[in-house]
């Protein structure tokens, strides 16, 4: 079974969960005999993929829309008009669903109503049971009891809700729409692809993994800012589910407000059933290759934003997340530039046709323009120029769309609007065909608007503290526990070169880290008694001690001003 990852941690810290799915558990009713007998699966109307195909055809190239990987079906099943229930030995009683939708690649549901009572559980699952997600809780009940799920891989999806007897009848379900995924970065539903069928890294093959060599100048801020990325999905209750990209972006306040910057057209479908995945990272990057990545079991997912802002000066739209990122997910809230000014390079870090995460390069830097893509409103762009070769490393592509332009030093300058680059055809599909894409100035975002629903001041600045730049926040560099902040001191801060750690006789065995300002780990090692920490062989900078106490996997992180 593969079983998908939705909580992460970061050396060795359990995660106090919150609002994500707990990836807890599997379904009651695989302990029972005979479980599938007796079940006649829900047949939805079969996808015409050739006329699917044929609107894709005129909505990739236009560029300015999110990109499809899924259509809507509409249903109206719930708990009291389908399914079944099975009434377990305990008293406790399951309710299943299963539905088919033939040739799907993967399939996912939104709720119009979703209630459950402490205690309850929704899972996902596939006929082979090779795919699961869940458990969805009660930790994701929310004033519109609305959820949609992340997808499951296969034309045959289970839904399977269990719910105690000491709750019985008050959880609310009721499935809405049930969405026929045919298309991702990984595969193409049969039939879609006249030739031959996609593979995971087939986004492009003049693609570049994130964690391929992008220069020596900008490696550092890459390891930084590529954990700011995520992957959007976008689903509708009837228009299908779409993707586009976008990061998770700081406030002058620094204090992990869970903001996300994306592009104004990747709008259209309710925040509320958005989900974010982020760290989607190939651990075999291909650097512009014909052989596919390996992907990422693991997923990161947040579920269910609001809108803040947005604005078609510069197609810039914000959103918050309605829950907070949990303190031990390596993530980063990325840094801004407000100033406007030319940057000698960019980078962008994105997620082509909803393929793992990639990046591009642009070498000679882009200039100011106005731009308007198929009759869509004028926008204020950095335009990486056709007449400086377009993208050196990389390009982007549909579902590229809302990510980040950052510029020498890791900061977030725009976000994509459109554009024409694309990889060649055979034989030359390694290199890119050097057009110009077009990204919306984060300086035009900033105060275009006169209101805070059509600007980005008011959110990513709220004490109106007016600095031109703000540099990115590495989460897990923000975690301290409440009992080791009682009972561990760190001195003197500033420091010469050496750290003192006073104890309680309340705390266990340590092991400390020590990271520089980007969050790089610089060394690692068991504490001892009465040990000092030495950081005399460092440069004068600002230090990051992390702290964490070995039974517990508690820990404090101490900022350090190295002064010799």
């Amino acid at each position: 079974m593969i079983k998908k990852l939705l909580l992460f941690f970061f050396l060795g810290l359990t995660l106090n969960v919150l609002a994500q799915v707990t990836n807890e558990g599997t379904p009651a009713s695989w302990d029972l005999v005979q479980a599938k007998t007796s079940f006649t699966s829900i047949v939805l109307d079969e996808v015409d993929i050739q006329q699917v195909k044929k609107e894709d055809e005129v909505n990739d190239e236009i560029r300015t829309k999110p990109y499809r990987i899924g259509i809507s079906k509409k249903v109206d099943f719930g708990l009291n008009n389908s399914g079944v229930w099975t009434d377990l030995a305990n008293g406790d009683r399951i309710w299943r669903i299963l539905f088919n939708s033939k040739n799907a690649l993967h399939l996912s549901v939104i709720f119009d109503d979703y209630f459950l009572p402490e205690g309850g559980k929704v899972y996902l699952y596939n006929n082979d049971r090779s795919d699961l997600i869940g458990a969805y809780t009660n930790l994701l009940n929310n004033e519109k009891n609305v959820l949609s799920t992340w997808f499951v891989n296969g034309d045959e999806l289970w839904v399977e809700y269990y719910e105690p007897k000491e709750v019985k009848g008050q959880g609310r379900l009721n499935l809405a729409t049930v969405i026929h995924g045919y298309r991702l970065g990984n595969s193409y539903q049969k039939n879609y692809q006249s030739i031959y069928e996609k593979n995971l890294g087939d986004s492009g093959d003049c693609n570049h993994d994130v964690d391929c060599p992008i220069g020596a100048d900008f490696e550092v801020q890459r390891d930084l800012v590529k954990k700011s990325v995520a992957f959007l999905l976008m689903p509708d209750l009837g228009g299908g589910a779409f993707i586009c990209s976008g990061t998770l972006i700081n406030n002058t306040d620094q204090d992990k407000t869970p903001y996300f910057l994306t592009a104004d057209h990747c709008s259209g479908t309710p925040p509320s059933l958005y989900s974010m995945r982020f760290n989607w990272i190939s651990p075999n990057p291909i650097c512009a290759g014909l052989t596919n990545s390996s992907d990422s079991e693991d997923e990161f997912i947040m579920t269910g934003a609001t809108l803040k802002a947005n604005n078609t000066a510069s197609d810039v739209m914000l959103l918050e997340l309605n829950n907070p990122i949990p303190n031990t997910w390596d993530v980063t809230f990325a840094g801004w530039d407000k100033t406007d000014a030319f940057p000698s390079y960019v980078v962008g870090i994105h997620h082509p046709q909803g393929d793992i995460m990639k990046i591009s390069r642009d070498d000679t830097g882009p200039i100011k323009a106005n731009h308007s893509i198929n009759g869509s409103p004028s926008v204020a762009t950095w335009e990486i120029t056709t007449s400086g070769g377009g993208w050196e490393i990389g390009v982007t592509e549909g579902g590229s769309s809302g990510s980040a332009l950052f510029n020498p030093n890791g900061l977030i300058i725009g976000q994509l609007f459109g554009g024409g680059a694309s990889c060649l055809d055979p034989p030359n599909q390694t290199s890119n065909n050097g057009a110009l894409d077009f990204y919306g100035r984060f300086a035009v975002s900033w105060d275009n608007g006169t209101t805070q629903a059509t600007r980005l001041k008011e959110w990513l600045d709220p004490g109106n503290s007016n600095p031109n730049t703000l540099n990115s926040l590495e989460n897990v560099l923000a975690v301290n526990d409440e009992f080791l902040e009682q009972h561990i001191t760190v001195f003197p801060n500033p420091t010469t070169g050496t750290v003192q750690v006073k104890t309680s006789g309340l705390v266990g065995a340590l092991n400390y880290s020590i990271y520089n300002v980007l969050g790089q780990a610089i060394q690692s090692k068991t504490l001892n008694n009465q040990e000092s920490i030495q950081l005399g062989n460092l440069p004068n900078d600002i230090y990051f001690i992390k702290i964490t106490e070995i039974d517990t996997n508690k820990s404090l992180v101490k900022k350090i001003v190295l002064s010799k």
